[in-house]
């Protein structure tokens, strides 16, 4: 394993898809949730765009931060997570070095693993980092602004974004089937408009994509509390199992 984890975190290290993905996880979320706050509470936020940010004005500076946070994390974990991990494996048909892996002293489905491991922890790292940012810029802004609320607001966010992290691993199970990363990159498209048009239609709480998303404020308070225990529980079971079923299809590619 321990040489599967190294070829793919220098694969990983060295590619633009890794680079691009890290700045979304990093600085979206904290320059979203702080400015689009900060901008719905200024002076000057009129004319058209005046209603679309009204609900950025309700409660504290705080409250509103946490609560956008909720929308905006579980976007980017879905999209950002899905696309890097679609790469990193769906680069090995692109490149055509899949057949290469044949003769490396580890088991394809040991590949695997370390393909997702990586991209977990990436994940993870991002994900902590850009709610830290969100915490630092939220401090700067307004002082005292760290209620008790607030900061179980911002850590249930946190752990919604993990979660969105851990369910877009699955992605890469779509790019073995589809052997490449554009069919993957538009099953993630398509999963998060779907993932709208159910949220919509009253479902999200039994969709594994939605259910963290609803939890961690995307939808509103009220939809929040909706999710409970059972949902989450799907939400988990589902991308441990869509992570074995990459896992298992991997380890059964064939070149031809």
């Amino acid at each position: 394993m321990r040489t599967a984890l190294a070829l793919q975190v220098a694969t990983f290290a060295r590619s633009l898809t890794a680079r691009l993905a890290t700045v979304l996880l990093i600085a979206f979320p904290p320059l979203m949730s702080v400015g689009m706050v900060m901008i719905a509470r200024s002076a000057d936020a009129a004319g058209p765009s005046a209603a679309k940010l009204a609900p950025y004005r309700e409660g504290t500076v705080g409250e509103a931060v946490a609560a956008l946070s909720g929308q905006v994390v579980s976007v980017v974990a879905l999209i950002g997570v899905g696309f890097a991990v679609a790469w990193l494996v769906g680069r090995e048909w692109v490149d055509r070095t899949l057949g290469s892996l044949f003769a490396l002293p580890v088991s394809r489905a040991e590949i695997a693993r370390a393909k997702l491991l990586v991209v977990g922890a990436w994940a993870a790292a991002c994900l902590t980092l850009a709610m830290l940012l969100t915490a630092a810029g939220l401090g700067a802004i307004a002082d005292g602004s760290f209620t008790g609320a607030v900061v179980a607001q911002l850590v249930r966010v946190w752990v919604a974004g993990l979660l969105m992290a851990a369910l877009a691993l699955g992605f890469a199970w779509v790019a073995v089937r589809l052997r490449g990363y554009l069919g993957a990159a538009g099953a993630i498209i398509a999963v998060t408009a779907a993932s709208q048009i159910l949220a919509m239609l009253g479902v999200g709480a039994w969709v594994p994509f939605i259910a963290p998303a609803m939890w961690a404020g995307a939808g509103g308070a009220a939809e929040a509390a909706t999710i409970g225990p059972a949902s989450l529980a799907l939400a988990v079971a589902f991308a441990a199992l869509a992570a074995w079923a990459s896992v298992r299809a991997f380890a059964r590619a064939r070149l031809d």
